[in-house]
Order: structure tokens, then sequence, then C-alpha cells
């Protein structure tokens, strides 16, 4: 699948933000591809993002292998490489602080999905949701207060691979640099989707408003 131009950095307005965006996109290369294979691996990767988007962790963590786990981030900050998963419980914790920390919220703009035999190649521009208190931790930039809420938007490029049971065993991504300050645009909190205030393992966060 080719969304057919290059897509442009730019925030999304939130009436059309969507956590199933690429799922949507999944589904419908799914109904292309008549191989058992690949259309196996596909079926994973849909409920892996479908979980991960939606906070749903124990059927996010279902979705990968028990066998092993290998993610890798290039082109991020060397805070962002050292926390990507190595293992199999590493993977877990990773998820879990993910889901916890609230920036599970992911709108991706898929340009490209491409299903191998052993991976399936996703470049999107990615549009995720950070509580303002996250932002120092997570990007070391001097802002963000509980109860704000940043768009982050940047391009990444992904390729996920598969144990021989289809079982998703890593992540590796390209980003087109190091997070920088304007990637990062303050939203209306009344404006971003309910779920944002209903964290499914950390419980309900107060509203701003």
């Amino acid at each position: 699948m080719y969304a057919g131009r290059i897509l442009e950095e730019k925030h999304m307005e939130m009436e059309n933000f969507d956590p199933l965006a690429i799922t949507k996109v999944a589904r419908a290369e799914l109904e292309k591809i008549k191989e058992p294979h690949r259309r196996a691996i596909l079926e994973n990767f849909i409920e892996h993002a479908e979980s991960e988007c939606t906070g749903n962790y124990d059927r996010l963590i279902e979705s990968c292998s028990p066998k092993h786990q290998t993610y890798a981030v290039y082109g991020c900050s060397e805070f962002q490489k050292s926390i990507q998963p190595q293992d199999v419980e590493s993977m877990k914790e990773f998820y879990h602080m993910l889901v916890g920390s609230n920036v599970y919220l992911i709108h991706g703009e898929v340009e490209k999905l491409i299903v191998g035999d052993d991976g399936i190649y996703v470049e999107m521009m990615l549009h995720q949701l950070y509580p303002g208190e996250v932002i120092p931790a997570a990007f070391g930039f001097e802002f963000g207060e509980e109860g704000e809420v940043y768009q982050l938007t940047q391009r990444v490029a992904t390729v996920f691979v598969f144990d021989e049971d289809n079982k998703g065993c890593g992540e590796h991504s390209w980003t087109d640099g190091v997070t920088r300050p304007e990637q990062l645009r303050k939203e209306d909190p009344r404006k971003v989707p309910e779920q944002f205030w209903n964290n499914p393992v950390s419980g309900p966060r107060q509203k701003p408003f």
C-alpha cells in the first residue's frame, strides 16, 4: 500500500484524531492478500496496533512473542534508545510504562505499508498525545505541566518482525531525527479524545476543566 504522496509533517486537528487509523489501513490491505502466511503476520500486526493504540495491555502482550524480543530506534535521543526492550520481560515493562504514562494514544497517517514474508514495513506520520508532565523527562524540554496535553508529530518508519508462530518479536524504527520542540503542539484539553482522561492501567485522570 502506498498513499500516493509524501505526507507533510504537520499537526492534525483533534476532531480528526483516530487511534484506529493504522488498523483501518491494515484491514483494507488484508482484504487484498490471499497468501496464508502474509495474512497471518498482518492479522497479528492489526491485533498489536489496535491493542497498543487503545491501551488494551493484556491483549497487547498476547500479540507479542513469548520467545524473544528486540527493539531499536535510530535517529532518536540517547534516552529513547536506552529504554528499548531487548527481552520478553523488559518488553512487558516497556508497554506497561507506555500505557500507564498515558502516551499510548496514537493516530498514524500511513504513507506506506508493505507486507513481506517475515516482516512488515510501515512508514507514517506519527501523531501521539503526551501529558504535559511527561514532556521534560521524555524529551528534555523545559515546558509541560500536569493537565496540559501535547501532540507530537513526527515521521517514523518501522520494520515489525515476527517469529515462526507469526507473533511480533521486535520493532526496528527510524525517525527523521531527535524530537524538536516545534514538533510538539499544545492542545485544548477539552478537544482530546475522552479516552485520554480514563487510563486503562493507572485509572481516571483529573481534567483541568
